[in-house]
């Protein structure tokens, strides 16, 4: 089924990696997040602000460094699919992004592959405030990859 978006939203795509079973791999980050200032060097703090933190309606207060900067934001989860390992996250307030951009939202698919392991698939959905004047935000991707290797060092390293 092919997923409806907005007139003016773009759409950025990366994929990476990991060793691990997808399964076991999803399930991990679905129910650990909160770990992650543990286990990935940039972020600082994460906070749940509303709801329990790991489910939709939930909203995390994150500072994180992206590049140079320290940045904070809120963000919450719009969607968790079990049957298909993915779920997504909008940015609501914060953050360098939405200085130029009119909506941006993360999401997280776990995809198994054949031999073994899984290829963590990032997307990022967005819509400009102005096309003209903003880029692309595919800084962001930095950010994803080097979370996706720490999440595969930690994995690999306590089992």
């Amino acid at each position: 089924m092919a997923q409806l978006t907005r007139p003016h939203q773009h759409v950025l795509e990366a994929e990476y990696e990991v060793k691990w079973a997808a399964n076991k791999f999803y399930n991990f980050v679905k129910n650990n997040f909160s770990m992650l200032p543990k286990i990935f060097p940039y972020v600082n703090k994460r906070e749940v602000v509303e709801g329990d933190g790991e489910s939709v309606g939930s909203v995390i207060r994150w500072e994180y460094l992206l590049g140079p900067n320290v940045l904070v934001g809120k963000e919450k989860i719009t969607k968790i699919d079990d049957a298909n390992m993915s779920f997504t996250n909008e940015l609501m307030q914060g953050s360098d992004a939405l200085k130029t951009l009119k909506s941006i939202a993360f999401k997280t698919s776990v995809i198994p592959k054949a031999t073994g392991g899984s290829v963590l698939k990032w997307s990022i959905m967005y819509e400009k405030l102005n096309e003209a004047d903003a880029s692309d935000p595919y800084h962001y991707f930095d950010f994803c990859k080097s979370m996706s290797a720490a999440f595969d060092s930690h994995f690999r390293n306590t089992n």
